[in-house]
């Protein structure tokens, strides 16, 4: 049987909460599992039909060491090893031939500019590419209103509503062919 995984990093727990609302909706079309980025498994398993990745925007793009003990220090964030997160786990994941996948980031909604500016998506989208993922639908941006979150609300509703979205999406495309 086919199924979903989504991969999130998550520091202020935003973006968690955003993966899981994702995986709530592909349950209904696909079994889904919801991982850390450092808890992903580095050789994506052949019967994951969907990856959807994602996490928060840090310094106009996706975390990274410097960003992450940055979030540690200056805002009290908990995260255990600041060395590793989803750039790190994209960059050496293999992943099933010809697999379906989408990107998310939590971003804050203003100011305009700097939201303009924000990229995490777009190098999520990139290193799936480089992967060799089809990108079954553009990149979704969450919105919260603070470094520190909270989402801002309904934004949990509309990630169930595009995990559903995909869910349906991969559900009426031909099955991959891995091997």
């Amino acid at each position: 049987m086919t199924r979903a995984l989504v991969v999130y990093e998550s520091v202020f727990g935003d973006a968690r909460q955003i993966a899981l609302a994702i995986a709530e909706g592909l349950a209904t079309r696909l079994p889904v599992d919801v991982v850390s980025a450092r808890e992903a498994p580095a050789q994506v398993p052949a019967d994951v039909r969907m990856l959807v990745v994602g996490g928060p925007n840090h310094a106009f793009g996706m975390p990274r060491p410097a960003t992450r003990e940055g979030a540690v220090r200056d805002h009290g964030a908990r995260i255990p090893d600041t060395r590793s997160g989803l750039h790190e786990w994209l960059d050496r994941a293999q992943v099933p031939r010809a697999l379906n996948a989408a990107a998310f980031d939590t971003r804050m909604d203003r100011p305009t500019l700097i939201t303009k500016l924000d990229h995490a998506a777009r190098t999520e989208e990139k290193l799936l590419r480089g992967l060799g993922a089809d990108l079954a639908a553009p990149a979704e941006h969450f919105f919260v209103s603070g470094t520190k979150g909270p989402l801002v609300d309904g934004e949990e509703d509309r990630a169930r509503r595009w995990g559903r979205a995909l869910g349906e999406l991969v559900a009426a495309r031909p099955a991959n062919a891995h091997g």
